[in-house]
């Protein structure tokens, strides 16, 4: 035949789609209940394998798939078969999940045709689709089977909502004959075997049955069937015999009709309706969506006829309908079932989610058992099984005949409960654990085995509700467990303590309520506290409530003192009773103990007196006798009242409590769950208790990132998790407990996760996947490390190929955010759901852009709505919203209201709900971004979409989004990859031509006049000739002074004059020999000349090449330079007010609004070159601000896209792959892996066609070459010049870029030769710097330069090329990037001569570039200055300025929220404890910090950082003799040593961790001398290495020096060290440390000189030193300066100072 196609439906006929023709045409003027009888044919297609791919869709988290691939797989299936019976005339009746049957309705004597006819049919189904291949490798398969006979149609329920079904024997055969068919075959009942022609069917027989397969139709040629079928045709009554063969039922035509469309109406779920009624596609409803089901199946007595089936049927729908429905359930489907008649209902459809659905649903069942059991004629059984959890819900079928259905393992298993589980009510793991209810209201079943159900897990019988069972049953379900401590509540036990104490001796009561919301941690915190209460000796009463116990009277009253009482164990009235009689007993008289019958269920005889009380009388006396049994108690013990889940305590309860509260002096702990805009308002009473002034409120708060890593391990039993899962629970958690639980158990379950022994970490280098992994550890005790414990000891790793970013989120938290939005009105969830798409935070006005056709009130007045509904959060910039969220996420501050909660609302009013809502519409339209309440909200509704209606939204976003993807405007608006944009044009060519911009030379608004200013003021102080007017510092500071504020002019006037810093009595710069171990006083110094002797070579050869005038100096150079800074401060002032109004950077902030949603927005629609490009952008940004682990994760996605199927069909950049390289080197470089990064840094020249040699011959070729062409360039008129194209610059920036990390990488290495290596690298960054034009570029690469040559020991070029750094940056125009480069000139400069031991000039060079910071808005760059500043300073003993410099830092720090910036100021706390003795925050305050934020991802990169801060702490407890407490931070350390790399905070951190060496090899001096040798020699050689890596800082000799000779002197070697310290007074006068110096002279005094013990001014203040408030001076410190630490020498044998260690004789 030839094939049909449907056409377009009408409104009615999409009402119709979902009616079978029995229907559309059947009568709809009877009333309900009633029955139609006919004959027919009956066709049912079973489809297996569709659950088996719900589950892969709905588990296999690996798969970036979702509900619209599972609904476009399902229905292409079915729609085909569905297609293939319309053809054939067949009638679908109904889609039973996996299922559909069909009918052919036809008079009895036309039965044996149309039975040949749907055989037809079925053959062809089997022929086309009976086995099917799916994309995910699953096959779908088909089993049918036939019936023919009498069939009726029962009609049930009301005038709003009807459902039909098909009874009678045909229906029961067919069902059997499908069981008995096999994949690809067709049975026939027995009834249509005996009505068919016989001879034109082969069939096979079936041993034992009476069934019979169907092989093939015979006697019936092609060419004959469709005279046959068309004869067929003619009986079917409504078969569309139009000459269009598109149409497929005659529905299609049906012309609009109010009143059939009405009645259809009635036969369609409401959730249906409303999206044909919203003109919505029905795909919007298909989704994988975590629901209860619920399967009612009613079974018959033999004698039931057709009128009692119909009768008993409508009964129970009717009581189905009316229970399920205050709980938003629904009846999905009814239908007969193996002889009896089955309901399928479903709670949590789209816009149903409730949060307590499993609840909901037992409670329904339980009340639809009891009904139907006792209410319903010629019941036999009454069978219910209820499950939970995610199944596919969705539209499935045909576009012209479908209907709304779900599909899942737990629909399976809810029907097979139903069969095997007979005559109760039973459920699933999942919905017991679900619920949430007492366990004794369920009873564990035995486990049957059931058809196609594997691993159904626990069973149980759900008993109900009985007041009898319940007495005093309402026990804490959350167990204290030693093996399982709370984490992360510290503070709220602490409130709980210190209140308890007060609470000693009070009068009357006193409570404190912990509020948040579900998964919180509030069960176990009430947990500990209740163990808290018992082992402090107190009266303990402890009870957990569940919603159903909010309806029921006194319950929580009768509860507690059911348990105080102690009868809540008995399980008789007489127990009870006997109990009650001993305890009452001398309390009040036996008269009124009857008044205890009903609440206790006992029988004491009713007295006269009280059977003489009305009923208020007796509740009163009640009452009060409860509280004179209280009254005793409290006068011996302190009773203390545990409630969790307080909010389900019932109003009598409350105005008990109410009463209590003010009667007797009882100590009460709540929990209560945050409101919710739909919950009951609380009573009178509750209110009274919530806002009493005797009733303290805390709000928790999330858990910090580092406990959630705590949690993670304790929860996994582990040690250690992989980075990339502690960063996906801390994102996905959001710091919720219950969250990272079921995270972490999703994982489990989908076998993600691999379990193997821990062993000892082996020092050897790691891989790039392995880069952040082994940085997490969780040490089990602060007293031990992982070595020290017996047991064996495990860590967890992600099985390969885990793709964490696809994983969907686990079914019961996407419940939870699903009820949530559920309740919202449509307009809201659809604002909830752009916004989604968009991110966690997101603008209004990008929202505005994406929202379907909306005008901006409409968004403004539903957007009010979602804030005041604590959906949405406004702020008035992006940065305040990333802040918030870091916030809530680490603050450790708690919430606590004295007296004052939240709003319970009896104040609120018409007109002030008004007032409310205007004002929030003002807000909203006032805000600039807006962001989600409960994360967990967003993931859920962006889930909701389907993915072609994502793509489509994703592209919305991303051209809205692509117009700002550039930095800010404070840094040039410029790529973060310099020029990247201009490599890629190809595919970018949608992104908005946008004027190019240098990123370095973009001049900032300042005011002409301060332009031209600026201009003459640097042409004044041109340099090529060095000519013009000396100035003198003074001057300046008198210009400065008539136009800048007081504290600029003081800033400016900080340090030494400028005679002093020109000629400073300490050298001024060294070069960079490392001295060996045997290296003394008298030879060190002979091997390199004096820095003064440097500058007046470099000078001659300088003059010689005519590169600097004959007459010039050095020293006027630098004060040149230094005026040249403070003339461009002081004009800067004049275009101060415009620069103000540029703000400060927001890279930070683009990077996170822009950005990473671009990234994520091209990923999401496939666009993966343009993804790339954004990653790659986000990684470069990343590393611009610091944050190591972030660019790492962009690399790891963007490694993962280049390796992805999808991508290989797109050929990669050769600038982006070199770039993707670069990135990755230098992040290797960052955390310290030298090889890798040199691996990733040459891979990376290669393809930027820069090749760097491998071996010494290729270097020294390459050399020639390269200084050859450094020549050329120094002929050249240095002028900037734009003559290349921006293609070009691309390559040349990134090509500087590489050789910049890569001669930085050979300065490291200790090879021989890596000095060639080292230096041809930076020459060949110069002449790449040269060869681009630009200035910035240009003095950049002559400082580094400069600093190789220190590095390396080129005393000929250091000064040289710092000089020409110098003299070159006097022709920058100072005005936008020219600017930047002067400060990070001045930046750079201050550094090396903080690292060289010019100390003073360093100081001079670090006011000046602040000030310039601040004037340009770095705050970035600030940071960095200030903290070089503070260490100059600090090692040249200027307190007073230290504490004023680190005033500016934490300013600085908190007002920018810049994490590293605290860690720098709090590093810089702990020095000053530990070597200046006084203290600017106390240790605890530190400590607290680097416990609170040591698992912050931006922190953990930082390793030079990390590594001074642990050991510092570990310096503490050691000295402190702590060395419990020194372990684990000393651990810490130690496995960052090989993380660092050789900066000066590197070196730094080295050097105290080598003091924390030092003082453990005391320790073992002191307690076990015959263990020393090891301790010793590892000592010896990490001083070695400690003089190795202070080549690159030799300012800090002197400290190893210091701790070398106190090494030897405990060792008993005077002379060695003497030598050593002398060596190190050497260097300290060399390179100006004086704090060293200081030291090293109450050392030398208390090792060789003193004659008598000295007191140890260090221990003696420890640890409450001294602050250093504002205003101090150093005179408030009269001792400051020998507030030293004592290096005190251990007493040894003179004759056997270290034993060798006894051997035991085996």
């Amino acid at each position: 035949m030839e094939e049909r196609k449907s056409s377009d439906s009408t409104i009615l006929g999409k009402v119709a789609a979902h009616v079978p023709d029995l229907i559309v045409y059947g009568d709809f003027s009877q009333d309900v209940p009633f029955i139609e009888s006919f004959d027919g044919v009956l066709l049912f297609a079973d489809i297996s394998g569709f659950t088996a791919l719900t589950e892969k869709f709905s588990m296999d988290t690996s798969l970036d798939r979702g509900a619209d691939q599972l609904t476009q797989t399902l229905n292409h299936y079915v729609g085909d078969i569905v297609e293939e019976v319309l053809i054939y005339g067949g009638d679908i009746l109904n889609f039973a999940g996996d299922a559909l049957l069909a009918l052919w309705k036809v008079q009895r004597s036309q039965l044996s045709d149309i039975i040949t006819l749907a055989l037809k049919c079925s053959l062809r189904i089997q022929e086309e689709y009976g086995v099917r291949e799916t994309d995910v490798g699953l096959e779908l398969r088909v089993k049918i089977g036939l019936s023919a006979g009498h069939i009726s149609k029962v009609i049930v329920g009301d005038n709003k909502h009807q459902y039909f079904l098909v009874i009678g024997r045909a229906v029961d055969e067919v069902r059997l004959a499908q069981s008995l068919a096999k994949a690809s075959e067709v049975i026939l009942s027995p009834n249509c075997w005996e009505l068919c022609n016989r001879n034109m069917i082969e069939i096979e027989r079936i041993k034992g049955e009476r069934a019979v397969k169907a092989r093939y139709i015979k006697n019936l040629p092609d060419n004959e069937f469709d005279v046959f079928f068309w004869k067929c045709a003619e009986y079917l009554q409504h078969y569309p015999m139009s000459e269009n063969t598109s149409i497929l039922r005659s529905t299609s035509m049906l012309s609009p009709n109010d009143e059939l469309e009405k009645s259809l109406r009635k036969f369609v779920m409401r959730n249906i309706l409303k999206k044909i009624d919203d003109n919505q596609p029905l795909e919007y409803l298909s989704e994988l969506r975590p629901v209860s089901i619920v399967f009612v199946n009613l079974q018959f007595d033999e004698s039931a006829n057709t009128l009692h089936l119909c009768k008993a049927i409508h009964d129970a729908n009717m009581k189905i309908s009316e229970v399920i429905y205050v709980f938003r359930g629904k009846i999905n489907k009814v239908f007969m079932f193996d002889k009896g008649c089955t309901f399928l209902c479903v709670f949590g459809l789209p816009g149903d989610k409730q949060a307590d659905e499993s609840t909901h649903a037992l409670e329904s069942a339980f009340h639809i058992f009891n009904f139907c059991s006792t209410k319903l004629m010629k019941l036999k059984l009454v069978s219910i099984g209820v499950t939970s959890g995610p199944v596919f819900c969705g539209v499935v079928g045909h576009r012209v005949r479908h209907e709304y259905t779900v599909i899942g393992q737990r629909v399976n298993l809810a029907a097979r409960m139903m069969m095997y589980y007979p005559g109760l009510v039973s459920c699933d793991a999942v919905t017991y654990a679900n619920s949430r209810l007492p366990h004794y209201f369920f009873e564990e079943l035995a486990q049957v085995e059931m058809k196609g159900v594997v691993k159904c897990g626990e069973v149980y019988h759900y008993l109900g509700i009985s007041e009898k069972t319940m007495i005093g049953k309402a026990y804490l379900t959350k167990e204290r467990s030693e093996y399982y401590p709370l984490l992360g509540r510290e503070k709220e036990l602490e409130l709980y303590n210190n209140l308890l104490r007060n609470f000693v001796g009070s009068k009357e009561g006193r409570v404190i309520i912990y509020e948040g919301l579900m998964g919180y941690g509030k069960s176990q915190l009430l947990a500990e506290i209740a163990y808290l209460g018992q082992e402090a000796g107190h009266r303990v009463v402890a009870m957990e409530l569940t919603k159903v116990n909010v309806k029921q009277n006194f319950f929580t009253i009768r509860t507690l003192m059911a348990m105080f009482l102690g009868i809540d164990t008995c399980k008789s009235y007489d127990a009870r009773q006997r109990i009650l009689q001993g305890k009452l007993r001398g309390v009040i008289d036996e008269t009124y103990y009857c008044l205890l019958n009903n609440i206790f269920l006992i029988k004491f005889p009713t007295s006269a007196e009280v059977s003489k009380m009305d009923n208020e009388t007796r509740a009163e006396e009640m009452e009060s006798f409860l509280v004179k049994i209280l009254q005793k108690t409290v006068e011996k013990d302190i009773l203390i009242f545990v409630i969790d889940e307080a909010h389900f305590i019932d109003s009598a309860s409350w105005e008990f409590l109410d009463n209590l509260l003010s009667s007797i002096p009882v100590f009460m702990v709540m929990s209560m769950s945050a409101p919710s805009r739909h919950a009951r308002l609380p009573c009178t009473s509750a209110t009274s208790i919530i806002k009493s002034p005797k009733t303290t409120y805390v709000q928790l708060r999330e858990l910090k990132a580092s406990v959630i890593l705590q949690k993670a391990c304790q929860d996994l039993g582990v040690v250690s998790i992989p980075r990339e899962l502690e960063t996906f629970l801390v994102q996905r958690s959001h710091g919720i407990p219950f969250y990272c639980e079921e995270l972490l158990r999703n994982l489990h379950l989908n076998n993600m996760l691999i379990f193997r022994l821990w062993e000892e970490e082996e020092e050897v280098e790691d891989e790039w996947e392995g880069l952040f992994t082994n940085a997490i550890k969780v040490m089990s005790s602060k007293n031990q490390s992982i070595s020290d414990l017996d047991k064996e000891l495990y860590i967890c790793t992600l099985r390969q190929n885990v793709k964490l970013q696809n994983i969907m989120l686990p079914p019961t938290l996407k419940g939870i955010a699903l009820a949530e939005l559920d309740n919202m009105s449509p307009s809201e969830q659809m604002v909830v759901k752009c916004a989604a798409v968009i991110g966690l935070t997101f603008t209004t006005d990008l929202l505005f852009h994406i929202l379907p056709e909306w005008t901006k009130r409409k968004m403004n007045q539903t957007l009010a709505a979602l804030v005041e509904s604590h959906v949405f959060r406004c702020f008035n910039k992006r940065k305040e919203s990333q802040s918030s969220q870091a916030q809530d996420i680490s603050s450790s501050e708690l919430f606590v209201y004295p007296g004052t909660v939240r709003s319970t609302g009896h104040e609120s009013d018409i007109r002030s709900s008004v007032y409310n809502r205007i004002k929030l519409e003002q807000l909203v339209m006032q805000c600039g971004a807006m962001a989600f309440c409960t994360p967990l909200l967003q993931e859920a509704a962006y889930e909701v979409w389907l993915k072609s209606q994502k793509k489509a939204l994703h592209l919305k976003c991303i051209s809205y989004l692509e117009g700002q993807a550039h930095k800010c405007r404070r840094c040039g608006e410029g790529d973060f990859i310099a020029f990247h944009r201009h490599t890629v044009e190809t595919l970018l060519e949608s992104i908005e031509s946008q004027e190019t911009i240098s990123e370095l030379h973009t001049e900032y608004p300042v005011s002409e006049a301060a332009s031209m200013i600026i201009r003459e003021t640097l042409r004044k102080l041109h340099a090529p000739s060095f000519e013009g007017t000396k100035r003198k510092v003074a001057t300046a500071k008198a210009v400065l002074a008539s136009t800048s504020s007081p504290e600029i002019v003081q800033r400016i006037s900080e340090g030494p004059q400028m005679a002093q810093l020109i000629a400073p009595k300490t050298p001024s710069s060294a070069i960079l020999t490392t001295p060996s171990a045997e290296t003394n006083a008298s030879s060190f110094s002979k091997d390199f000349l004096e820095p003064q002797d440097i500058k007046k070579e470099t000078l001659k050869a300088l003059k010689k090449h005519k590169m600097l005038p004959e007459d010039i100096k050095a020293e006027e150079m630098e004060k040149e330079f230094l005026e040249g800074l403070d003339e461009i401060i002081q004009q800067s002032d004049k275009g101060r007010e415009k620069i103000r109004h540029l703000g400060s950077c927001e890279c930070e902030e683009i990077v996170e609004s822009v950005f990473v949603p671009l990234a994520r927005h091209c990923m999401a629609r496939g666009d993966y070159a343009r993804a790339l490009y954004f990653l790659l952008e986000c990684a470069a940004a990343y590393l611009h601000l610091s944050n190591n682990y972030m660019a790492f994760s962009n690399l790891n996605i963007a490694e993962n896209l280049i390796k992805s199927v999808d991508f290989k069909a797109t050929v990669i950049n050769p600038f982006e792959e070199a770039t993707f390289c670069s990135l990755k080197g230098e992040v290797c470089y960052n955390m310290g892996q030298m090889n890798l990064a040199k691996k990733f840094i040459r891979r990376a020249l290669v393809l930027l066609k820069r090749r760097f040699p491998y071996i010494l011959i290729g270097v020294v070729f390459k050399t020639v070459l390269e200084a050859s062409k450094h020549a050329s360039h120094q002929k050249k008129p240095f002028l900037f010049t734009r003559s290349r194209g921006e293609k070009k610059l691309a390559f040349l920036y990134q090509q500087s870029h590489c050789l910049s990390l890569l001669w930085q990488l050979f300065s490291l290495d200790t090879a021989t030769n890596s000095k060639k290596f080292c230096r041809l690298a930076a020459l060949m960054k110069v002449n790449s710097a040269e060869e681009s034009g630009d200035e910035s570029q240009i003095i950049s690469s002559y400082t580094e330069f400069s600093l190789c040559c220190q590095m390396m020991g080129y005393q000929d070029e250091w000064m040289k090329y710092e000089l020409m750094a110098i003299q070159r940056s006097s022709h920058l125009q100072v005005i936008g990037g020219g600017l930047l480069t002067t400060v990070k000139l001045a930046q750079s400069l201050a550094y090396m001569k903080l690292c060289l031991g010019n100390l003073p000039l360093s100081i001079q060079l670090g006011y000046r570039a602040h000030e310039m910071c601040v004037r340009l808005k770095k705050p970035k760059l600030d940071c960095l200055v200030l903290c070089m500043l503070f260490e100059a300073l600090f090692l040249s003993i200027r307190y007073q300025d230290c504490v004023r410099v680190l005033s500016w830092l934490e300013e600085l720090a908190v007002v920018e929220d810049r994490i590293i910036g605290m860690a720098c100021f709090f590093s810089y706390c702990l020095e000053l404890l530990l070597y200046a003795g006084f203290s600017f925050k106390p240790f605890k305050e530190c400590l607290e910090f680097i416990q609170h934020n040591e698992k912050n991802c931006i922190l953990m990169s930082q390793n030079s950082i990390m590594l001074g801060l642990y050991s510092s702490l570990a310096i503490w407890f050691a000295r402190l003799q702590e060395w419990g407490n020194f372990r684990e931070p000393f651990e810490k350390a130690r496995r960052l040593l090989r993380r660092t790399n050789a900066s000066f905070f590197a070196t730094s951190g080295f050097c105290r961790f080598l003091e924390c060496e030092v003082l453990m090899l005391r320790k073992h001096i002191e307690e076990k001398p015959e263990s020393v040798r090891e301790t010793r020699t590892k000592t010896l050689k990490d001083l070695d290495q400690g003089l190795s890596q202070c080549s690159t800082s030799p300012i800090y000799y002197p400290r190893v020096y210091h701790l070398k000779a106190y090494v030897f002197l405990v060792l008993g070697n005077e002379e060695q060290s003497q030598n050593h310290l002398d060596q190190a007074f050497k260097l300290c006068n060399t390179y100006g440390n004086l704090l060293e110096k200081s030291w090293l002279e109450i050392s030398k005094e208390w090792w060789f000189t003193a004659k008598g013990p000295m007191e140890d001014l260090w221990f003696k203040a420890a640890p409450d030193f001294p602050k250093w408030e504002k205003g101090m001076t150093e005179e408030d410190f009269p001792e400051i300066h020998k507030t030293k630490y004592l290096l005190r020498v251990p007493a040894l044998d003179i004759n056997n100072p270290f034993p060798e260690p006894e051997v035991v004789d085996v």
